[in-house]
């Protein structure tokens, strides 16, 4: 191997290089103006949420939590299962 195709070799390497990282580049950029479109400003789940705060006794004497999992119902004392629906 000569001298040139080593020269040529290094050449076509480095404008691959390039291209990768300009390609690279640019697919960054695409990806931080799509993020920004999608989140940038107020959230737009912020305007489907409202959160009520009450201090009455009567709330803090409420049977069941106000957060967490509510326990599943016994099976009918016939032993047959009925089917749940999701």
């Amino acid at each position: 191997m000569d001298i040139r195709d080593k020269m040529l070799r290094i050449e076509i390497s480095e404008g691959f290089e390039r291209a990768l990282k300009r390609n690279f580049e640019r697919l960054r950029e695409n990806a931080r103006r799509e993020w920004e479109s999608r989140f940038a400003g107020t959230d737009p789940s912020d305007a489907c949420v409202s959160i009520r705060i009450s201090s009455s006794a009567r709330s803090s004497l409420s049977p069941v939590p106000a957060a967490g999992f509510l326990a599943r119902k016994a099976r009918p004392q016939t032993g047959k299962m009925r089917p749940l629906l999701v």
